[in-house]
């Protein structure tokens, strides 16, 4: 009944102002949403549609059942990494990880931060020095897959199966684990080279 009310109430006022005083009281009455959590959900529906896209290429491609042979699984690796991205042939670093690049470059930068002078050159120095990493690039073969430490890895968003995160110096990826393929890069992130 107090609801009723105060729809009447609200109602009676919207008809005797102007109407767009009437939609801009309407409005900043509506919930705000977090910026944070929209980009979090921006983020999982560009996942979404990597992972459709990949769900097309893949059925070309179908898994390897005899993975005694390196080279077979290596060979659909290839073609696999190869066909993603030219169905992709347009996207750019940060298009996955959109708005919410912002956080994540924080995330990174305090985590970069947090490791002593000697980690951080340590780091630097296991690097093929001019070291370009693109998007639809093949993750490079001379670096190892160091994964992500468990601490970093806890601050950011969940990834389904067919993806992971890899930290190269401080320039977070997206990684197609069967395609070995970087499928975004985080803008921003650059090492800090004194050397």
């Amino acid at each position: 009944m107090v609801r009723t009310a105060v729809a009447l109430l609200f109602s009676a006022l919207c008809i005797s102002l102007p109407a767009g005083r009437c939609l801009a009281e309407a409005r900043a009455q509506a919930p705000q949403v977090n910026p944070r959590a929209q980009a979090m959900v921006d983020f999982k529906k560009r996942l979404d549609g990597y992972l459709e896209l990949r769900r097309s290429v893949t059925e070309k491609y179908p898994e390897v059942k005899e993975t005694g042979n390196p080279a077979k699984i290596h060979e659909r690796e290839v073609a696999l990494g190869k066909a993603i991205a030219s169905a992709r042939a347009n996207a750019k670093a940060g298009e996955l990880f959109g708005p919410l690049s912002r956080d994540l470059l924080t995330i990174v930068e305090k985590d970069w931060n947090s490791r002593s002078p000697a980690d951080q050159k340590a780091i630097l120095s296991e690097l093929p020095k001019g070291l370009m990493l693109k998007v639809n690039q093949p993750y490079p073969p001379n670096i190892s897959l160091v994964t992500v430490p468990a601490k970093l890895l806890a601050q950011l968003p969940m990834l389904p199966e067919e993806l992971e995160y890899r930290l190269i110096d401080r320039r977070l990826l997206l990684r197609d684990r069967d395609a070995n393929l970087i499928v975004d890069v985080l803008v921003g992130a650059e090492p800090n080279r004194t050397e």
